[in-house]
């Protein structure tokens, strides 16, 4: 009952991290927007993939390697820089029509994930004191705890796109088109931002 119900709260603490707004979920949007909801999968496929990569790298050395908190910071700074060099490439779209350019390819998808201050701090300091837990109690507990969370922010993240999928059609009116890419440009660099403003309050607090 103890282990069904840690399952369960990771389970719900996975839907949390895909519902929760930032640049993979704006990623996610703008590739229904371009190529409608089916096709959101390859981008929703190749976040999950990079993210459960970097969570496994994580999970296997975070111990053995005490990373400080600072090169998190300074990570998120670099992550920062190339949210707004895939916001200038959001703000250039007006039209979707032949569009078939991809902009979040695997490599900036995984680029994204690895620059990712926030993910990092997340998983170090609440993934991987839960999977570690799981471990107590059952063997290969962190690999079951990876699988249940992704697996609940793929439940979240795909639903999402869907309800996204379904203001496309009048979303797609030519003079909606460009807005909406602008906004999507936009909210990458509030995060890109925060996490400045963030890694900067670290270092002079």
């Amino acid at each position: 009952m103890k282990i069904f119900s840690q399952i369960v709260e990771i389970f719900l603490l996975g839907l949390i991290g895909g519902a929760v707004p930032g640049p993979m979920l704006t990623a996610v949007f703008t590739e229904v927007l371009k190529g409608g909801f089916k096709k959101s999968f390859r981008v929703i496929f190749r976040a999950l993939l990079a993210e459960s990569s970097v969570a496994i790298l994580i999970l296997l050395l975070v111990f053995a390697l005490n990373i400080p908190s600072a090169y998190f910071q300074i990570v998120s700074i670099a992550g920062a820089i190339f949210l707004i060099w895939l916001a200038t490439k959001l703000w250039k779209i007006d039209r979707v029509e032949g569009e078939n350019r991809e902009i979040f390819t695997f490599f900036k998808i995984f680029i994204l994930t690895i620059l990712s201050g926030a993910f990092w701090i997340f998983w170090i300091t609440v993934c991987v004191p839960k999977a570690f837990a799981l471990r107590a109690d059952i063997m290969g507990g962190q690999f079951i705890f990876l699988a249940t969370f992704e697996f609940g922010w793929l439940v979240a993240t795909a639903s999402l796109a869907f309800i996204f999928s379904r203001l496309r059609p009048w979303l797609l009116r030519r003079d909606l088109v460009a807005i909406v890419f602008k906004i999507f440009a936009l909210i990458l660099i509030f995060f890109a931002v925060k996490a400045i403003a963030t890694s900067f309050w670290f270092f002079v607090k």
